[in-house]
């Protein structure tokens, strides 16, 4: 067939590689923009700001449709019904197409009231409505990327991301500078209209590559084994009932973030600061602690997208030792990813702004608050797609909202009185209750006991270790007196040759999981040499 399956590991390896060059990418313009003195910190609340009112509409539209999608998709495979999986990606293209449009009109009409009325902030209006037509574009994009994932392919499902940030930073860039000059709100909303270009640029991609594939598809559906053909009604009922509780986790997730947005905003102003200071602080936090933070969320977001159609298969199959063995292996590497990112990132929080961000680097405090949340982050997106995998649909959207009542809450209050730690705070209790909730639940429908030992207190450990080293690294720098570029590139350099060795010394990842990796059986053998000496 000419769309090809890739294995597990090499599924993940393949989306891991696109979310680094995504980021990549993605750090550079936004980098740009924020070292922009017009456009700065008060630009990158603008632009976060509707941008996370965008996010909430296109979880609500579109964000459950990939894994609904690819789990249908890949539960049909499973028993050969190849002309049942292509029905339900037919029948789902015309659904959520229609389903978009509404709420892209609904974003675009109803921007000014959502900006005035709802966020206390009325230059998000024109964001909102540069954003509104690229809702559609990931609407159909996302019926497309589900049935790829769904047939185990995560190749084109990552080209197409890739290409999509691709063309967001170089529009972003441009549109911004062609702005150079408006205010801070305009600039912003050109920098979300490069979002509407590389959604429907990534769309077209995906479209040309279903087209060029079609003929093989159905051919190899027409040889394929003979079932009863399930009525659109019947699909549609089924693509509803799993999209809901898929999509009411995502729909958590931004309503975090909308959140923050409304209660920040507010809370600031209160605080006594004015809407352009507040913009200003709440600017550092959308536009350079979550764009760090985000880095290995990235990476990480590899095994949730993965794990979901393989779980499925296995589950499909009767093979639930195959289904443990990799929840087991994807936590235990989101922990190695994890861990070391956010010690990293709290103990280099202040020359990294310095490095990156020279004229807009202030904020480094708030990153040490909530670089911790990665840990808690990037654990529950491995958890979350282990849950929607075994068909707890519900449970992941159920503990994100738990996570968002209390977060709730504690900005209403608080906000107010301490000023803009707190939703850095509150982001970090929000993502452990949700991660913790999760991963006690998962091993309870798992019927499994999980080893703490070998999933959390073995990575904990060598990161200590690897803090250690940039703690050392630091003394140094006090004798040597280092420029902060070349002290902060070589101080990471070093903390990841210790965590490496650290990781391999304490056996952290077995003979069998390190072989699945990139040269993985280099990197085994040298394992083993390393063990002896």
């Amino acid at each position: 067939m000419a769309i090809k399956k890739q294995s597990f590991m090499n599924g993940v390896l393949v989306i891991m590689f696109s979310q680094i060059l995504i980021k990549v990418f993605g750090f550079i313009y936004r980098i740009v923009l924020t070292n922009f003195p017009q456009f700065a910190d008060e630009g990158n609340s603008y632009y976060g700001s509707g941008y996370q009112v965008y996010t909430l509409i296109l979880a609500i539209a579109t964000m459950g449709i990939p894994n609904t999608i690819s789990k249908l998709v890949s539960e049909k495979m499973a028993i050969g019904d190849k002309r049942g999986a292509h029905r339900i990606f037919r029948t789902a293209m015309s659904l959520f197409t229609l389903i978009a449009i509404g709420f892209s009109l609904m974003l675009f009409f109803g921007s000014g009231f959502i900006a005035t009325n709802i966020l206390s902030n009325p230059g998000v209006k024109y964001t909102l409505m540069a954003l509104a037509p690229a809702i559609i574009f990931v609407a159909m994009s996302a019926v497309l990327r589900g049935y790829f994932v769904g047939m185990q392919n995560m190749m084109e499902y990552s080209k197409a991301q890739v290409i999509e940030q691709i063309v967001n930073s170089i529009f972003s860039i441009i549109f911004v500078v062609m702005l150079l000059g408006s205010t801070p709100e305009i600039m912003a909303a050109g920098s979300t209209l490069a979002t509407t270009v590389a959604a429907s640029t990534a769309f077209l991609y995906l479209l040309m590559y279903y087209n060029k594939n079609k003929k093989d598809i159905w051919n190899d559906i027409r040889k394929s084994e003979k079932f009863a053909i399930t009525p659109k009604k019947q699909i549609i009922k089924k693509l509803i009932s799993y999209v809901i509780p898929i999509s009411f986790g995502s729909v958590v997730v931004a309503l975090s973030g909308v959140i923050d947005v409304v209660t920040a905003m507010d809370g600031l102003q209160k605080y006594g600061y004015t809407l352009q200071q507040a913009n200003e602080k709440f600017g550092i936090l959308l536009g350079k602690v979550d764009i760090l933070n985000a880095v290995p969320l990235s990476i990480n977001v590899a095994f949730s997208v993965a794990l979901v159609p393989f779980i499925s298969s296995a589950m499909a199959k009767g093979k639930k030792k195959e289904a443990v063995e990799k929840v087991d292996t994807s936590l235990k590497i989101s922990s190695v990813i994890a861990f070391p990112c956010a010690m990293g990132l709290f103990m280099l929080a202040e020359p990294i702004f310095l490095l990156l961000f020279p004229n807009a680097s202030a904020g480094a405090p708030l990153l040490q608050v909530q670089c911790w949340t990665i840990v808690f982050a990037v654990l529950a997106q491995t958890l979350y797609g282990s849950l929607q995998g075994i068909g707890k649909l519900y449970v992941p959207g159920i503990c994100l909202a738990i996570g968002a009542g209390i977060k709730y809450i504690l900005n209403v209050l608080l906000i107010p009185i301490y000023g803009e730690v707190i939703p850095a705070l509150t982001t970090v209790i929000y993502n452990a209750i949700a991660c913790i909730f999760s991963f006690i639940l998962l091993f309870y429908f798992l019927k499994e006991k999980p080893s703490i030992y070998k999933l959390f207190i073995k990575p904990a450990f060598c990161t200590v270790i690897m803090a250690l080293s940039i703690f050392l690294m630091g003394k140094l720098n006090n004798i040597l007196g280092l420029s902060n570029a070349i002290y902060t590139i070589s101080t990471i350099l070093v903390a990841v040759i210790v965590y490496f060795f650290a990781t391999i010394l304490f056996g952290v990842l077995s003979e069998n999981e390190l072989k699945q990796l990139p040269f993985g059986q280099k990197i085994s053998n040298f394992a083993k040499k390393l063990k002896k000496i």
